[in-house]
């Protein structure tokens, strides 16, 4: 199982290492795989019952990264007023893994489930409003 973990981790980093070279920051892309794997340790803890692992993960979602100023100005400039609402779900994510965290650390299951619930429906919410957009904003080569 260690040696499981420790290939996964090494894997992750061969992947994630180049896209933070060039510019010494997380781009979107790794920080929304880096928020899959924070979501993956927080399915894992509810699996578990490990409110620990639920707690960590939640609180590696809500300190995520932010996304690089130059990536930030791209997709301001392509989705003009509704950058706002592009926002929002991001502080709704953060909010909500906030209360998940604090119900874990409560060791509160049903508070936590229906934060996760709530993330989880944010988070479709954004993709299927922005994510092929926002990838195509960012993969064109302006």
């Amino acid at each position: 199982m260690l040696k499981k973990r420790v290939a996964l981790l090494a894997s992750l980093a061969i992947i994630v290492l180049p896209l933070t070279a060039s510019t010494g920051e997380l781009t979107l892309k790794a920080i929304m795989q880096e928020l899959r794997q924070n979501f993956v340790d927080v399915s894992d803890g509810f699996l578990l019952d490990d409110f620990d692992k639920i707690a960590e993960g939640a609180l590696a979602i809500a300190e995520h990264p932010r996304i690089p100023a130059e990536q930030v100005e791209r997709i301001s400039e392509e989705l003009g007023p509704e950058m706002a609402v592009f926002k929002n779900f991001d502080v709704q994510v953060h909010e909500l893994s906030l209360e998940m965290y604090k119900a874990a650390t409560e060791r509160d299951r049903d508070a936590a489930v229906a934060a996760y619930q709530s993330m989880v429906r944010a988070c479709f919410d954004c993709h299927s409003a922005y994510r092929e957009r926002v990838a195509a904003i960012l993969s064109d080569t302006r």
